[in-house]
């Protein structure tokens, strides 16, 4: 089986992650302080005041109707003209706007809300086999009023502004409902119909409290509530758990990031990863330079149970690095007693560095953490191709 093309194994290479995270570990603080920075700009939208202030009110109108029941007038029957939605509508035409708006020097946006009457059923019973349906209402009509402006200035003022024109705008339109009773009133006693002293009679004190009722209404509208808004969150609203689910995001996406450079990382960081790259045959071993060390004495012991009795030469073709320490060589050459020299850098070797030499045999020498696995696996063609013998690679601590 070809050395190069050994099985790629999946694996875990803990010192392969070390490596990498040595070399790119500025990447999570990186990631955490733009997900820091992201969440405050969208919680903040990076402003130090709230981006606009609103103020509701809550008006309840006089129900000015509700004396006429003295007089047996039905005051449910009644109907303001225009009604109570359409006068929401008139307070929000551009005309009542531009005669406001011109009381400020900016702009003031209002928005009307109306709560129409509910109502509430009522069942009676007439006699065993009869029963009654009515409806009778439970509230009264309200409107909400709402200003909004970039921050609490004039807000106050406009809706009482408003208010005022709205009052105006109802005591017509209560009037204008009382109206069209007394205009019926009228109608049925200019009618040519018989009609009691009884009827006569109430219709003539119906008439005449309309008409003190239209003298007496004033369309007065009464606050019952008030609520005031700073909308948009600001810098100084931003809670701390928006920082830390910020920090824990961009640490995350950190995480993620450096395992795919992980994955994708090419370099020869660990005797595995060079295992995996040719194969445990041809894995001679780890070694460093230093004196007190002896890994040199266990390359060289690997080294002699890889070759042959016809090498006597053993020529070390550095990978992923210029050159290595002449230390290897001078000590590996004691230690076996054989003629062991360092070449120059692949990328400098000719045709004749390359020619085939009797006895002699290239181990090659891979830098830790410099070497890259397709680098190694072309030096290592050529070399075969060319006819040399490659005794196998070694793992170097510079």
């Amino acid at each position: 089986m070809n050395p190069l093309e050994a099985p790629r194994r999946i694996s875990f290479d803990l010192e392969t992650f070390a490596g990498v995270a040595r070399k790119k570990w500025w990447i999570v603080p990186l990631t955490m302080l733009i997900g820091l920075t992201l969440m405050f700009w969208q919680e903040s939208d990076l402003k130090t005041e709230a981006r606009y202030f609103s103020l509701t009110r809550m008006y309840e109108p006089t129900d000015e109707g509700a004396p006429l029941t003295l007089v047996g007038v039905n005051t449910d029957l009644i109907g303001q003209f225009p009604d109570e939605t359409n006068q929401a509508l008139l307070l929000e035409s551009a005309e009542i706007t531009k005669k406001i708006q011109a009381n400020f020097d900016r702009e003031i946006s209002l928005s009307v809300q109306p709560f129409d009457k509910t109502f509430s059923l009522n069942t009676e019973t007439d006699g065993p086999a009869v029963t009654r349906f009515s409806f009778k209402p439970s509230r009264r009509f309200s409107y909400e009023l709402t200003c909004i402006e970039s921050d609490e200035k004039n807000c106050a003022e406009a809706l009482n502004l408003y208010a005022q024109e709205l009052q105006t705008i109802r005591l017509t339109a209560t009037k204008a409902g009382f109206a069209n009773s007394i205009e019926l009133i009228d109608s049925l006693l200019a009618a040519d119909i018989q009609l009691s002293p009884d009827d006569l009679s109430r219709l003539n004190l119906q008439k005449n409290a309309f008409n003190q009722a239209i003298t007496l209404a004033s369309g007065e509208i009464i606050q019952i509530s008030e609520r005031k808004y700073l909308e948009g969150e600001t810098v100084q609203t931003v809670d701390i758990k928006s920082y830390l689910f910020g920090l824990l995001v961009g640490l995350v996406i950190g995480i993620i990031i450096l395992i795919q450079f992980v994955v994708t990382d090419s370099k020869i960081r660990s005797a595995r990863s060079l295992i995996t790259a040719t194969s445990y045959e041809k894995y001679l071993g780890e070694a460093t330079s230093t004196t007190d060390s002896n890994s040199l004495q266990l390359l060289a012991a690997a080294l002699r149970g890889s070759s042959s009795d016809e090498i006597r030469w053993i020529k070390i073709l550095p990978v992923g690095a210029e050159t290595i320490d002449e230390r290897f060589a001078t000590v590996l050459a004691k230690i076996l007693g054989e003629q062991v020299s360092i070449t120059k850098s692949f990328v400098q070797l000719t045709a004749a560095d390359l020619a085939p030499s009797k006895g002699a045999a290239f181990l090659l020498a891979v830098v830790k953490n410099s070497a890259q696995v397709g680098e190694l696996k072309q030096i290592w063609s050529v070399i075969e191709k060319s006819g040399n013998t490659v005794l196998g690679s070694a793992l170097i601590t510079q």
